[in-house]
């Protein structure tokens, strides 16, 4: 069907920020800060950025709002889709180079670095990075619905709720047959996610903190390849194997749908906004799509009439395809007709798309560039990496020089923004503009000069009229922690920065207390990490018995022990033995944890702490030391050649966990000094035939370092010039 839609200037245009007045919006400014920084509509709130008591709870920017990420500031900025503003920056500088996987309610932000398997966890609501999680290496995913969160392990089939803020599991792991594909909630916050090896589509719901299953749905037949798309309501199966799609709901019975097309080799989004959905089909560059699958159950196909389209995403209406190597999207209607096409000047590399409050978002992260369109296909461009005006100032396309402020007293004149770390703002924040950057000779290298990360994980261990603290070491690469603040509501202390723990007294029993941890460096002091709540009392259980380990696999282990009597929960924390990274200390209910994210070879020791009620602290039990194994490199299989002309082909399967590959010739037939080294993609290599005719090769697999696998070799054979 065709939606008829508001004719519109294809050029996406410019608004919001560059006519910002300081009037209208109090500025936000990126300089001497790393960590969430907020621009308050100066009418309606007065606060220094993110500070203690900032907010009571989110603010209600956050209606029509997303959240983007940007690779080049390694920050992930919130973008008011009514105006095209940016409201908030939250920054996360030990991210990798490669993108930031976002996941956002109104409440919280998730950032998950696939490179690290880190997960962090932003507070909207107490404003301060509050949880940290290490998932280690694998296909898991961490999905947020409107009150429910959980982290998704598709591999090994297990999906765990999660509490948002802290990232601590809430209860037992749910079990299903693994592979699973896709998974995300509907707007009811039933969670959705695709079971192929069964062939089912299951429906899971959170309810006192456990996932369990609430609907099964049979989509295709067992060990199908199926794809799986979740709507406002319910969700949407792709069978491959045919050309059937089956939607699904709570309250109804599944609906079956064929398709004008085969659906081999297609695509679609995780998430889909609205009534219609969009299948992509690759391979084709062809688009298929579904309106009221419970109603008329309509359908389209049509070409896009050039190569190189990505994932389509619905909206409003239209069908918008990325074209990444063209920096532009276009939209189509369900019918086929080409509208409009949105460009973002620049933009290389991936194109992000997302529907979210009423508004479609587009994300160039290795660039900085965005555009926000609206439900008439109305397109405004969005710089995120842009320093915003500084006071009296309305931006322009180039932002001006800093100027040179008055000089003081009997002083020098000294640049604006060169003041000193944090002064007049809470993080770090300088008023004047982003300060004119250090020059610096031809050929040397950039420096990076920023504040340090949030020190994220805080934890709080209450006793009598008391709390102890602990936070792993803040992320500062280009100068050392000077020191760490600690603030709470009635009191404020400082350690210095090779500190890593602090003893808090003096607190009332029975009063509820959050701690807040800034880490200083000589650039600025960077943005605050949170504590959960906790209740100093007098009242500690007494200490777990019997830890044990046992270890799966070489990235992670089960730590189990017998309960304390009068204990609510367990914390539960790693030592790292010969400079080993241990994982963020986690709290559970249970008495067992699966802990994520070890090093491979490393050793560790488990401290169990029992808690009581408010986070009180009782005794503790350790472990003895585990050793997890090292990554075993295996062995490639059918090692082969064959001889065309001057050309040696080398063929082999891949080996487990191999890096690269070595391959040495044997005989006579191949010229001498040939041993190579291929990277561990590879599974062929060819050789310069030498001036002889036999031929044998040996392939090895190799790992990080040293490490080697074992080894296979062709059949020797000679060959005939």
């Amino acid at each position: 069907m065709s939606r008829k839609t508001v004719p519109t200037d294809p050029t996406p245009h410019e608004r919001g920020r560059s006519r910002r007045l300081l009037g209208t919006l109090a500025q936000r400014t990126r300089a001497g800060s790393s960590g969430l920084v907020l621009s308050l509509m100066a009418t309606a709130l007065v606060s220094t950025a993110f500070g203690v008591g900032a907010l009571g709870r989110s603010d209600d920017m956050s209606d029509g709002a997303a959240w983007l990420w940007s690779a080049v500031t390694k920050e992930a900025v919130r973008v008011n889709g009514n105006n095209a503003e940016i409201d908030l920056v939250a920054s996360l500088p030990e991210a990798g180079e490669g993108p930031v996987e976002v996941e956002q309610n109104d409440d919280y932000l998730l950032l998950t670095d696939p490179q690290t398997g880190k997960v962090t966890s932003v507070d909207l609501n107490n404003l301060g990075f509050s949880g940290r999680l290490e998932l280690g290496s694998g296909d898991h995913g961490v999905v947020l619905g409107r009150e429910s969160a959980v982290v998704i392990d598709r591999a090994g089939g297990q999906i765990r709720a999660v509490n948002p803020a802290t990232l601590q599991a809430t209860g037992a792991s749910l079990t299903l047959e693994g592979p699973l594909v896709g998974g995300a909630f509907d707007d009811a916050d039933t969670l959705w996610v695709g079971a192929p090896t069964q062939g089912h589509a299951v429906g899971i719901k959170v309810s006192e903190g456990e996932a369990a299953v609430t609907q099964t749905v049979a989509v295709a037949s067992p060990g199908s390849d199926i794809g799986v798309t979740v709507f406002d309501d319910g969700a949407l199966a792709v069978d491959r194997g045919g050309e059937d799609v089956v939607a699904m709901r709570e309250g109804d019975d599944p609906v079956m749908v064929t398709m004008p097309a085969p659906m081999a080799g297609s695509a679609m989004p995780a998430r889909t906004r609205g009534e219609m959905a969009a299948v992509t089909r690759t391979k084709d560059d062809e688009i298929v799509t579904l309106m009221h699958p419970y109603g008329a159950a309509e359908t389209t196909r049509f070409p896009v009439g050039r190569p190189g389209g990505g994932l389509a995403v619905p909206f409003s209406g239209r069908v918008y395809v990325p074209f990444e190597d063209e920096g532009v999207v276009r939209s189509y209607a369900p019918n086929g007709r080409e509208l409009d096409t949105v460009t973002l000047p620049g933009a290389e590399g991936a194109l992000e798309l997302q529907v979210r409050e009423g508004s479609l978002f587009v994300n160039s992260p290795e660039t900085s560039v965005a555009a926000v369109v609206d439900d008439t296909g109305q397109a405004t461009l969005v710089d995120t990496d842009e320093p915003p005006p500084g006071p009296g100032e309305i931006r322009g396309d180039t932002p001006a020089p800093d100027p040179v402020a008055p000089a003081p007293p009997n002083g020098p004149a000294t640049e604006a923004g060169t003041g000193g770390p944090g002064e007049g703002t809470d993080g770090g924040s300088a008023g004047g503009g982003t300060g004119a950057p250090t020059p610096q000779s031809e050929g040397e290298p950039e420096r990076s000069t920023g504040p340090p990360g949030a020190p994220t994980p805080v934890t709080a261990e209450a006793g009598d009229g008391s709390v102890e603290l602990s936070w792993p070491e803040a992320y500062s690469p280009d100068a050392s922690v000077e020191s760490y603040d600690i603030t709470w509501e009635g009191g404020q202390t400082t350690v210095e920065g090779s500190e890593l723990h602090t003893l808090i007294t003096g607190l009332d029993n029975g009063t509820a207390y959050r701690f807040r941890v800034k880490a200083t460096n000589a650039h600025g002091t960077g943005p605050a990490a949170q504590s959960p709540q906790v209740t100093p009392s007098q009242e500690a259980p007494s200490s777990p018995g019997g830890v044990s380990v046992e270890v799966s696999g070489n990235e992670t282990a089960t730590v189990s022990w017998t309960g304390a009597d009068n204990a609510v929960d367990y914390l539960v924390s790693a030592a790292a033995e010969g400079g080993a990274s241990a994982p963020s200390n986690r709290t559970t209910g249970e008495t067992s944890l699966e802990v994520t994210g070890l090093e491979p070879g490393a050793t560790y020791t488990f401290t169990v702490t029992s808690r009581g009620e408010g986070g009180v602290t009782g005794e503790s039990a350790s472990s003895s030391p585990v050793t997890m194994p090292e990554i075993q490199v295996g062995t490639p299989g059918e090692v082969a050649h064959s001889v065309s002309g001057s050309t040696v082909t080398v063929t082999w399967t891949a080996a487990d966990n191999a890096e690269g590959y070595r391959i040495t010739p044997h005989g006579d037939g191949v010229e001498i000094g040939s041993e190579t080294t291929v990277d561990g993609g590879a599974t062929s290599h060819a050789f310069t035939r030498g001036d002889q005719r036999c031929f044998s090769f040996t392939v090895t697999a190799v790992g990080s370092g040293t490490t080697e696998g074992g080894s296979a070799r062709s059949t020797p054979a000679c060959e005939r010039w």
